[in-house]
């Protein structure tokens, strides 16, 4: 049962990003159509156990006709892909893995997401090797794919079949982030890493790497979102962690001088004056819940 609502679970949210990445993608017509065909698929989805075979090869056959009618485009891979979808849900790896290479092509971020779904097939069988090697593959194939960039995370917090091991180290997806955000400095993607490796460092216990890289986010990106997360992560790791309060003053201090009038500096001196406070008395907080990272 526990196998079969991953399955059910990773399918539907499979179907929310597939539908989420084609709406980006232009023809109206064609998203409507495949919408259409996925809401029987959904409905298939919540009643598996009661749904007869005839009726998966209908929904095959009604994905097929799609596929080859919009033939070469990104909504005719797509719909290759809910056919594998289709025997994955009836536990028909082997069949679900030839489907999802048919939409392996030139877009690498369908080709990224057929490869997950194949590596997920693997590890549903518990064929676990398989399953490492697969997204490794991914990661260096397609690092900057919303697939391929969310692996080194996810691997990093998965055991191997020992159950005392990770397959994939913090290290490890430090290492690659910090790679995608020095090769794309001031952008979206440099950002998501920084955010990445912070989440990492966490779950690390490294605290000082966790606030310098919550100050470098700050430093970087000066809005208001980003600034707030990251203070009430510095604030908790300095105070309660690290028990270093001139380490949050020191940060607090540089962001204002680096931007002087922005509208955060107000808040940032009345934090500054609030860990100067509790420096003073010489207070040591130990209990605070570890920051977490959205």
């Amino acid at each position: 049962m526990k196998k079969l609502t991953l399955v059910l679970v990773s399918i539907l949210l499979f179907i929310y990003a597939l539908l989420t990445f084609l709406s980006f993608r232009g023809d109206y017509c064609a998203q409507q159509e495949l919408w259409g065909i996925n809401r029987k698929f959904v409905f298939i989805s919540s009643h598996q156990e009661s749904t007869p075979d005839y009726v998966i090869d209908q929904q095959a056959n009604r994905y097929r006709v799609f596929a080859k009618k919009y033939s070469g485009s990104i909504y005719g891979k797509a719909a290759q892909l809910m056919i594998g979808n289709l025997y994955a849900l009836r536990k028909n790896y082997t069949k679900a893995r030839l489907e999802y290479q048919k939409a392996v092509g030139p877009d690498k971020e369908l080709s990224a997401q057929a490869q997950l779904a194949i590596a997920r097939t693997y590890e549903l069988e518990a064929h676990w090797d398989k399953a490492l090697a697969a997204y490794k593959s991914i990661i260096q194939n397609y690092p900057t794919t919303s697939s391929g960039f969310s692996l080194p995370l996810y691997l990093s917090s998965h055991l191997v079949a020992s159950g005392d091991q990770k397959a994939y180290t913090d290290d490890d997806a430090v290492s690659f982030y910090q790679k995608i955000a020095a090769k794309n400095p001031k952008s979206k993607l440099e950002y998501n890493a920084l955010k990445m490796i912070a989440i990492c460092q966490l779950d690390q216990q490294n605290w000082s790497g966790t606030v310098k890289t919550m100050q470098e986010m700050m430093l970087k990106y000066p809005i208001g979102k980003v600034i707030q997360e990251a203070v009430d992560g510095i604030n908790v790791l300095c105070v309660t962690k690290l028990h270093d309060y001139d380490m949050g003053i020191n940060i607090y201090s540089q962001f204002i001088k680096k931007y002087p009038g922005h509208s955060a500096d107000p808040f940032l001196s009345k934090m500054i004056k609030d860990l100067q406070l509790l420096k003073s008395k010489n207070l040591i907080i130990q209990t605070s819940p570890v920051p977490v990272i959205k």
